[in-house]
């Protein structure tokens, strides 16, 4: 591609651009970098904002998955090595017991990893150790990426991240009583899917508050965020990460690197977290609070109810599941830092525990494509 096409899709030529010539450059990004076997649906001009950053971009819709496209920006400065600095000592300090019992809460009404995982897998309390201000602050850096200045290729990025082992068999409507793909609706599923929404004794009468999350094996279901009366439905299917990797190149897709995630996920800003660094009360209520919400760039990216994301990168996965492991809310917000490294895949060869994992796909644009 020529060096004017590859400045018209980063920054700060991108912002520069008309209306009518970011059109042009987005027909020619899907022209020549998607494969022209997927159909590409819809074409939408978009403009986020979160954190006091405004972005104005594309979504586009490509065989029924969303995408949005990311500019690329040069001299990114990525990665964590300020520990505490410019976070509130209360927020870091064991004090903040009702931020701990939000974070109870939450664990006990949504989705984490112990629901996934056979039992005692991530069997981790680390409550007994004493926080002191050089603890907290050491653990902050070694569980971050160090800082380092890099360029980021513009982008075209999966919204939201998917599920890995697992696949999608419909929405079941608990009006209906029914999945949205008739294909998968059998008798045995359906009762499966009834079982976990009211557990034997609960009670059947209209008032009854499902809950949010459900899993059985080989069966689990989720709340749909957009619609309370849906419940996302899927069935076990597991890969191991060469299955995964091959089955997402197949059509030109790629993972993202590990700079690329952290900028995706808090555009090179100097804070802890994608939204600011001060931890509210409020973080763990759903319909205000930023863990739930699209970023700067209208990704679903360290949201919370997704585990470690996985990335080009054989040693690390960005993002995870939130855990009550510390006394200490900071420490067990880490996996929704923009710069958290979580642990890697050591067995490629193996498969993935289904569910626990996330990935999304993406396409880079660059003088490669």
């Amino acid at each position: 591609m020529s060096n004017n096409f590859l400045d018209a899709v980063s920054n700060p030529t991108w912002k520069t651009l008309t209306n009518e010539m970011k059109v042009v450059v987005i027909q020619n990004i899907l022209r020549h970098f998607v494969d022209p076997i997927l159909e590409v649906m819809k074409i939408t001009p978009v403009s986020y904002q979160f954190g006091g950053i405004k972005t104005d971009t594309f979504e586009i819709v490509i065989d029924g998955v969303e995408y949005v496209f990311i500019p690329g920006q040069k001299k990114c400065i990525l990665g964590w090595d300020s520990g505490l600095s410019g976070l509130s000592g209360l927020d870091c300090s064991e004090e903040r017991q009702e931020l701990r019992y939000e974070l109870k809460r939450y664990c006990n009404q949504q989705l984490i990893s112990s629901l996934l995982m056979e039992e005692g897998f991530l069997d981790q309390d680390f409550s007994h150790i004493h926080l002191t201000t050089e603890y907290i602050d050491e653990k902050i850096n070694a569980s971050t990426s160090p800082l380092r200045e890099v360029d980021i290729p513009a982008l075209l990025v999966e919204k939201k991240p998917t599920f890995v082992g697992l696949k999608f068999i419909g929405h079941y409507n608990v009006i209906s009583g029914q999945l949205s793909i008739a294909a998968n609706q059998t008798e045995e599923i359906i009762q499966n899917i009834q079982e976990l929404l009211l557990p034997e004794g609960q009670g059947n009468h209209f008032l009854r508050e499902y809950p949010t999350v459900g899993r059985k094996s080989p069966l689990f279901i989720q709340q749909n965020q957009l619609n309370s009366d849906l419940f996302d439905c899927y069935i076990d299917d597991a890969v191991s990460f060469v299955e995964l990797k091959r089955d997402i190149e197949r059509h030109g897709f790629g993972l993202l690197t590990e700079d690329e995630w952290e900028y995706c996920c808090g555009a090179s800003c100097r804070r802890l977290f994608k939204w600011g660094t001060q931890l509210k009360r409020q973080l763990f209520h759903k319909n205000i609070s930023p863990l739930w919400k699209e970023n700067m760039f209208g990704l679903m990216i360290a949201n919370a109810e997704f585990g470690p994301e996985i990335i080009d990168d054989e040693h690390y996965t960005k993002g995870g599941w939130l855990e009550e492991t510390h006394k200490a809310p900071i420490i067990n917000l880490l996996p929704l830092s923009s710069y958290y490294r979580g642990e890697g895949i050591e067995d490629k060869e193996k498969e993935l525990t289904p569910g626990y994992y996330c990935v999304r796909r993406v396409i880079r644009i660059d003088s490669n494509g």
